[in-house]
């Protein structure tokens, strides 16, 4: 048997190896325990046309959309994930749209328009110091508040353009439908006149349905995250 000549103390290579590597585990685990705990800062949950669209994007333009359909109270308001899940739709909804439009090139919505939207949005809030605490509490300045309403403002016009005169009831649809019930003679023009509105309401609605499917055919959308349940984790 070959005796060993290595000095005392002095451990083989390999043995050295793994007592270092032991080593570094040890100081890399010390020094993470003095690190506060990390925490996902936000999430991409859906990608339109290489424009992605981040979770604190998707809340923040959600609390605006509440505030202007809603009111001023619900600009704090917990946002389910039911809740968000229906706006995220909406939102790539949106952006197919704003891609079509910008593949068209058409015109920034007009300035005095925008800022008509800016000011309902400011008049929720009742006064600048409650309107300036909503922007602190969304973590956006006012030029990002407006570039959101001015978005809003070029996919409304472009689905009137596209919609609104096509989406008109004809009267003989309305007959039509007024037959099912008995025939419009026999209906009051208030009940008529609310027909008119649910008709008119389900052919736009049917047609800004087709249009979006054509429209996705020709984008790139992918969803990465549906926000589906309140009862995922």
């Amino acid at each position: 048997m070959r005796a060993s000549f290595l000095p005392r103390g002095l451990l083989p290579v390999p043995a050295r190896r793994a007592a270092l590597a032991i080593a570094l585990g040890l100081a890399a685990a010390a020094l993470r325990a003095d690190e506060p705990p990390r925490r996902l800062l936000d999430e991409v949950v859906a990608v339109v046309e290489a424009q992605a669209i981040t979770l604190s994007e998707l809340a923040s333009e959600t609390r605006i959309e509440l505030v202007m359909d809603r009111g001023v109270e619900f600009s704090a308001a917990p946002l389910s994930r039911g809740l968000l899940a229906a706006s995220l739709r909406k939102l790539v909804q949106e952006r197919i749209v704003l891609a079509e439009v910008e593949r068209l090139r058409l015109a920034e919505p007009d300035r005095a328009e925008l800022d008509k939207r800016v000011r309902m949005l400011r008049d929720r809030f009742g006064s600048p110091a409650l309107y300036d605490k909503f922007l602190r509490a969304l973590e956006m300045t006012d030029e990002e508040v407006e570039a959101v309403l001015g978005r809003e403002l070029r996919v409304e016009r472009y689905l009137d353009n596209r919609l609104r005169l096509s989406a008109q009831l004809r009267e003989s649809e309305l007959a039509d439908a007024a037959r099912e019930r008995g025939g419009l003679a026999s209906m009051s023009r208030a009940q008529q006149e609310a027909l008119r509105r649910e008709l008119g309401q389900a052919k736009y609605d049917r047609m800004l349905t087709e249009l979006l499917a054509d429209l996705r055919k020709r984008t790139s959308v992918r969803v990465l995250d549906p926000i589906e349940s309140d009862d995922a984790p």
